[in-house]
């Protein structure tokens, strides 16, 4: 080996060694001392990493966190002071970090979590391990002795139980402060609740967004909208939320890039004839964008194209209004399949926008798909939702399966996605939880323990998002960073409740489709109450499917007509859980 090559070696591994142990910005963008502008957070002094429910928060260094802030009252306040640097816990200095595309949150992140973890599961008892000016010594704070998160969790875990209450009474609280993502996952969570109460929120939640957006409004909005309000319906069978749900249905029909697309010019692109343009931005068929494409096309361009995110959103408003009792009849659910498949690699990693066509000038597209490499699991998770809701497609459970293989590979990057990592955290966890794949949700959620305890602020009833470090993230600065916060952390949690279709319930196929004849599961009459007693009806029990929380009765007139399990009164209920279908 000839010493020049030995030289160029031993530079390659200090280089990937010095990559991999140290921080590639340590200004983390400048964000540090960037407050946000809304909530009880706007009096941090940045986007700093929250240090669980100890209530500091510091900057991340290789090995530690100097400690910036602390909240009054909290189990830090009087304890650790500003500056000083916390560089291990109960006993153990913290490894080196790594937190940021791709590699995970191990180091002072996981290895805080994890010791918050092992203390709330014992005495409360979090020792710290501070170096302030030359002096080293041990802080130990009183935690909560909130037990630990069970091997099953979301599902069976008493802790999940306590922090998911908690989360949904914050919200309940401290109402409003959060665009339309955060108000999908919030809506969704407080549905999903066993507390009579916070459904009650969550149905009330639902409503107030029961007024249609306008052909302006972006795709995003329309997109998680429809989520919310569908599933919506499907849980209570409140029908005034169907005339909005439509609209959103239509106007993604009408947002959505189709027929001939001329988005980009020859002279906008050096040495790109036009029609090798037209035959590249062709592909783009199907897909959304933030905006409307006709309103694209009055301005004469402008932006990137469409992009994944929101064109898996309006499939699966598409979907669940279908199965809400929608019809669909365009070709607009065919094309946004069509935009998402040629976004798709052999890996089952899926684009931001364009990369398998234009977004960087003409490429071979072919060669892009055939890529087999592993990443950006958080839209995976949303793929295998896409999937769950479509199983008419021949190629569904293909599909579900690449998707869980790419979470299975690359899951350590879920809290990584551009602009905003909560929305990547949000629906990578839902696929994931979503799955049939107990291994796989174990790992994956096994891991974002010690995510979700530095999340938690203290009183362990709110959460904030830790900053995603070194990748392109705002989730901090849109409007109320700790309401949307919380929303994530709620829907998360939600998945030990689980009543609706993202939870990985399927339309109900064991119920007889009606005007088919049928073997009744129950031949007595029986009057059926609501929960409140207030009306009644007479029928006999056709199905009662338990997944979907479906209840199919022939009235008597011998038609079909189907109910919300919940709606039922308790006698009804205990009734119907003897007959349910297995």
């Amino acid at each position: 080996m000839s010493k020049k090559f030995t030289t160029a070696l031993t530079s390659l591994l200090l280089t990937t060694t010095l990559t991999t142990f140290a921080i590639k910005d340590e200004s983390n963008q400048e964000r540090w001392s960037k407050p946000c502008e809304h909530g009880p957070d706007a009096k941090v002094p940045g986007f700093l990493v929250n240090m669980g429910p100890t209530g500091a928060r510091g900057i991340l260094k290789t090995k530690s966190f100097i400690v910036k802030h602390i909240f009054k009252d909290s189990p830090a306040y009087g304890k650790l002071e500003l500056d000083d640097e916390v560089y291990g816990a109960n006993g153990h200095p913290f490894s080196a970090h790594s937190f940021g595309r791709p590699n995970g949150i191990e180091g002072p992140i996981q290895d805080m979590g994890l010791a918050i973890e092992d203390s709330e599961g014992k005495d409360g008892i979090l020792a710290l391990s501070v170096k302030r000016g030359a002096e080293k010594f041990e802080v130990k704070l009183q935690l909560e002795t909130l037990g630990r998160f069970a091997e099953s969790f979301p599902a069976n875990c008493q802790k999940t139980r306590v922090l998911q209450e908690r989360a949904l009474q914050y919200l309940v609280d401290n109402p409003g402060g959060i665009a339309s993502q955060g108000r999908c996952a919030a809506t969704l969570a407080l549905l999903s609740s066993d507390n009579k109460k916070f459904a009650t929120a969550g149905k009330k939640l639902a409503l107030d967004w029961n007024n249609p957006y306008n052909e302006r409004t972006w795709s995003w909005h329309l997109g998680f909208q429809g989520i919310t309000l569908a599933e919506y319906y499907l849980l209570t069978g409140d029908r005034s939320v169907l005339k909005t749900l439509e609209s959103s249905m239509d106007l993604l029909y009408n947002a959505q890039w189709k027929g001939f697309i001329s988005h980009w010019k020859s002279k906008d692109i050096n040495d790109v004839d036009q029609s090798t343009l037209d035959r590249h931005q062709a592909l783009y068929l199907g897909g959304f964008g933030h905006e409307s494409y006709p309103e694209v096309k009055a301005r004469g361009g402008g932006g990137y194209g469409p992009m994944q995110w929101p064109t898996c959103l309006a499939i699966m408003t598409w979907q669940l209004g279908k199965q809400a009792g929608i019809e669909v009849t365009h070709e607009g659910i065919d094309n946004a399949f069509k935009f998402l498949t040629n976004g798709t690699t052999a890996g089952g990693s899926i684009a931001y926008g364009g990369e398998f066509t234009l977004n960087n000038g003409p490429i071979d597209t072919k060669r892009w798909q055939a890529n087999t490499r592993h990443g950006g699991s958080h839209k995976s998770g949303l793929g295998y939702l896409v999937y769950h809701l479509s199983p008419e497609r021949s190629d569904a459970n293909a599909k579900k399966k690449l998707h869980l293989t790419n979470i299975d590979n690359a899951f350590k990057d879920m809290p990584d996605g551009h602009a905003c990592a909560l929305m990547g955290f949000t629906w990578g966890m839902a696929g994931t939880l979503a799955s049939d794949d107990a291994k796989l949700k174990a790992k994956v959620s096994d891991y974002y323990k010690a995510w979700l305890n530095m999340a938690r602020c203290h009183g362990s009833d709110s959460y904030i998002v830790l900053p995603g470090r070194d990748y392109a993230d705002y989730s901090y600065y849109r409007n109320n960073p700790r309401n949307h916060s919380t929303a994530v952390a709620a829907f998360i949690y939600s998945y030990a409740t689980p009543k609706l279709r993202v939870h990985g319930h399927s339309k109900p196929s064991t119920i007889t489709p009606k005007n088919t004849p049928v073997k009744l599961i129950a031949k007595e009459l029986r009057t059926f109450h609501n929960k409140d007693k207030t009306k009644s009806f007479k029928g006999k029990l056709l199905g009662f499917d338990h997944r979907s929380g479906i209840v199919r009765i022939v009235l008597n007139n011998g038609s079909f007509k189907d109910y919300p399990f919940l709606k039922f009164s308790d006698e009804d209920q205990e009734y119907l859980k003897k007959h349910m279908i297995k």
